[in-house]
């Protein structure tokens, strides 16, 4: 709060040339405002659809053909909202609404001029127009920005107008390309259909396919019966097997065909006779062999004979009905009627019969076999089959979709539909786009508030006086703060000194404002002195100041009226012959007084003056050529001496420290030193060079009276006092009281 406060006063304080920068800032961007050419803004909007009913069809149709897809992408792919803002930005689109508008409505009026410099420089005029796209929609809002109202929207409406009249054109051509893609693409279609029914007669007719799946199931079932059928005939056969086995063993373990031949042999008379002539044979070899040797001729004979009858039962043999099986040359003699007859009659039955269902079942075994075989092929051929199928499926469907899909592009050709529509008019606008005239008037105002905060706060900082009494304090932190005097009203209606110009009479404060704010700083100030005073060892003090113009005559008069009201006696004497005031303040006579009474030409007792009740004057005197030396005399020293003991209170106002020696040489002499500062008037580099004599001259510093404050800029003291004042509001007569010479004692 303290920074707002400090800012607050720098502002106070250079109000003026704040107010100035406020005011200029805010007139040039006014004027500036209304100089400006008015810009007015039109605008529209266009809605878009992503596809047409050209490109849905379309897209379908290349679907179905397959694989020339990739011919037209750019006939059937979407349309982005940011591709069609550019459409309507390209040069086309401009060229062609500036060259309708020159060439219609504009023809002979003052906008053609503009409408040929766009065509010239084509960059200002997409500038001026903007197209920008609605978020999550498929709206594009179009705007141009010109002086003339009328022809902002004229161009906004042109640009949409032509835009879709150029899609409803490509959607045409687009349908025109559509139509002849899928002429073109028909007779492929057809051809494929064609090829795709040649393939599946030739596999049919290759493997023999009907119904695949109905055969799978009929040859499951066939399967199954076969089985069944070759289990019967196993049965059958190991029972027949079981049967002959006991035959068998009935003739000796002989295999069926010896017993069937040995039958067969016993039943031919021929072959009987021939046996019975070869058993004889046999028979006289073996008695021979007996006798002879086998290469004895009679041997030799008999083998011949046997040999020759052997070739003659291989022949019979073969004429029986045996067949063409060799003789072995093992004849059973068995009786072709009987038991032994029947019996060979079962063998040959069983064996033919075993032999018939072994047969069966091989044949049984070789059908399932390929039944078998057929079934393991089947889920191929399927898969062939409907690869096939489908191939001729999807080739028949395409067929029948590009048929369909271009009689409805063919209908679509013959239409006007668009790929976008208007759906907000361009109006005409009322109110100019730019300048903005409040809106910039009052950004100037704040333009100029801060402009005029800045050139208040540079001037602020570049000024060296002294400001404020926080500043005084701050610079001083050593000396204590005896009194704040407020700025008197009178005080601030009295013209500035002038070089060389004669002063103007002080403010007696006290004499006519004994209840005001100001009488009681004065009064304050007399009562810190009189703390300081303890026990009454303080005489003598100097009154001075960093430079001239701080008002340290005045506030040296008006304490010295302060302390007279107590009832103290005080002598008020001017030091300060170089430009002396107490006299202007008191409007006495300066004809006599402290340089005449150190030069020795009149008496220090005829030369001061009672001029209010217990308060007497002692003037400057004539200005002297050389104030110092009267200051540094040994009179001087005698007079302050005289006067300590005559007077309760001496006050001197001394010249300011910075001008002369005199302050200095005065204060070495007397009891203190009261430094009177005023914010306004004393710079820095006075006030730190006054405080180097001081430390030099190892000065006693009473304190600090601040003159000249404003209490609208010291808030706290502008209460105290104000409170003060309140409270004496019922002590009216004090004034009067004073200037009669009357004395109260007031104690704080």
């Amino acid at each position: 709060m303290d920074e707002i406060a400090q800012y607050w006063l720098v502002l106070k304080r250079r109000w003026l040339p704040a107010s100035l920068v406020f005011a200029l800032t805010t007139a040039l961007v006014t004027i500036w405002t209304y100089q400006q050419v008015e810009i007015f803004q039109a605008k529209g909007q266009v809605i878009l659809k992503k596809t047409n009913k050209t490109s849905a069809l379309l897209s379908s149709a290349t679907n179905a053909a397959g694989g020339a897809i990739g011919e037209l992408d750019g006939l059937t792919g979407s349309t982005p909202v940011n591709t069609q803002a550019e459409i309507l930005k390209s040069l086309t689109t401009i060229n062609g609404v500036i060259k309708e508008l020159s060439e219609g409505k504009y023809k002979n009026r003052p906008e053609k001029k503009r409408l040929d410099k766009f065509v010239a420089k084509s960059d200002s005029f997409v500038q001026q127009l903007k197209v920008s796209s609605i978020k999550n929609t498929d709206i594009l809002e179009v705007t141009f920005q010109d002086p003339s109202k009328e022809l902002s929207r004229d161009v906004v409406e042109k640009i949409m107008e032509v835009y879709i009249r150029d899609d409803q054109k490509n959607q045409r051509r687009e349908a025109e390309a559509a139509r002849k893609f899928v002429a073109q693409e028909l007779p492929k279609i057809e051809g494929e259909v064609k090829l795709a029914e040649n393939d599946l007669r030739l596999f049919k007719e290759q493997y023999n396919v009907v119904d695949l799946p109905t055969e799978s199931v009929k040859a499951v079932e066939t399967i199954t019966n076969l089985n069944k059928e070759i289990t019967s005939a196993s049965a059958q056969l190991a029972a027949e097997t079981s049967r002959l086995e006991g035959l068998k063993a009935l003739f000796g373990g002989r295999d069926a065909q010896a017993t069937i031949q040995s039958g067969l042999v016993s039943e031919s008379p021929g072959l009987q006779k021939s046996l019975k002539e070869l058993q004889e044979v046999e028979a006289k070899i073996a008695i021979e062999k007996t006798r002879f040797s086998d290469n004895d001729p009679s041997i030799l004979n008999l083998k011949e004979k046997r040999q020759a009858l052997v070739e003659i039962l291989q022949k019979r043999f073969k004429q029986s009905l045996v067949g063409d099986k060799q003789f072995q040359g093992k004849i059973v003699e068995l009786q072709p009627s009987g038991i032994q007859g029947n019996l060979i009659a079962d063998f040959a039955k069983s064996e033919a019969q075993r032999t018939s269902l072994q047969k069966q079942i091989s044949a049984l075994v070789y059908v399932v076999d390929a039944y078998k075989q057929r079934m393991n092929a089947l889920p191929k051929l399927e898969q062939q089959q409907n690869a096939l199928g489908r191939k001729l499926e999807t080739t028949r469907t395409n067929y029948k979709t590009l048929l369909s899909k271009l009689q409805e592009i063919e209908i679509a050709e013959n239409q006007t539909l668009g790929n976008s529509r208007i759906l907000t008019h361009a109006e005409l606008p009322q109110e100019a786009l730019s300048p903005k005239k409040l809106q910039n008037i009052a950004i100037g105002g704040f333009l100029g508030l801060f402009l005029g905060a800045a050139t208040a706060f540079l001037l602020d900082g570049t000024d060296k006086r002294i400001k404020t009494s926080e500043e005084a304090k701050n610079l001083l932190p050593g000396y204590p703060i005896l009194g704040q005097i407020p700025v008197f009203e009178k005080m601030r209606q009295l013209p500035k000194l002038g070089k060389g110009a004669p002063r103007t009479p002080g403010q007696l404060v006290l004499t006519g404002m004994t209840t005001g704010i100001e009488g009681e700083s004065f009064r304050m100030l007399q009562t810190n002195l009189q703390f300081l005073n303890a026990d009454d060892s303080l005489k003598v003090v100097v009154v001075s100041s960093s430079q001239a113009g701080e008002g340290k005559s005045t506030v040296a008069a008006n304490l010295a009226l302060a302390v007279a009201e107590l009832g103290k006696k005080v002598l008020l004497v001017d030091a300060d012959m170089r430009k002396p005031a107490q006299h202007l303040i008191w409007r006495q006579s300066n004809y006599e007084g402290l340089s005449n009474v150190l030069s020795g030409q009149c008496d220090q007792k005829a030369a001061t003056h009672e001029i209010q009740p217990n308060l007497f004057l002692l003037t400057a005197g004539v200005v002297p050529p050389n104030p110092v030396i009267l200051i540094d005399s040994v009179q001087m020293s005698t007079l302050i001496g005289q006067w300590s003991q005559e007077y309760g209170l001496v006050i001197i106002d001394a010249p300011p420290l910075t001008v002369a020696a005199d302050a200095a040489i005065l204060g070495t002499q007397a009891g203190g030193l009261v430094f009177v500062l005023r914010p306004g008037v004393a710079d820095k580099e006075s006030v730190d060079y006054a405080q180097e004599i001081v430390t030099q001259s190892k000065l006693k510093v009473l304190g600090m009276v601040l003159n000249g404050v404003d209490l609208d800029k010291q808030s706290r003291y502008n209460h105290y006092y104000y409170s003060s004042q309140t409270a004496r509001s019922e002590e009216g007569n004090v004034g009067s009281k004073l200037l009669t010479g009357t004395t109260t004692n007031r104690t704080r």
